[in-house]
Parts: C-alpha cells; sequence; structure tokens
C-alpha cells in the first residue's frame, strides 16, 4: 500500500516537472492536472475501484 501512494505522489509531482522541463514555466493547470492524476490513480489506481 505504501507502493501506491508513492507512485500517485510521485505522478502529481512529475506532471508538472515535466511540463516545466518542457515549457521553462510553471502554470497552474499542470499543477492541476498533476494532482488530478495523482489523485485519480491513488483512487482507482491497482484495485480497479468503481466509482
Amino acid at each position: 500500500m505504501k507502493l501506491h501512494r508513492l507512485v500517485s505522489f510521485a505522478v502529481a509531482v512529475a506532471v508538472p516537472g515535466i511540463a516545466t522541463l518542457v515549457n521553462g514555466e510553471v502554470r497552474i493547470e499542470f499543477i492541476v492536472l498533476g494532482l488530478v492524476v495523482g489523485a485519480a490513480y491513488w483512487y482507482w489506481g491497482p484495485t480497479g475501484a468503481s466509482l
């Protein structure tokens, strides 16, 4: 379970981090996108939980 939380946190940090490396600037939509994708992986992740 700790690995699952680590992966979801890494995804939430990696999305805006990679977008910053590519674009050279931090934008709020990439931060929000990272949080949404990380939270979605945390919730639905490997368990395949339904809505």
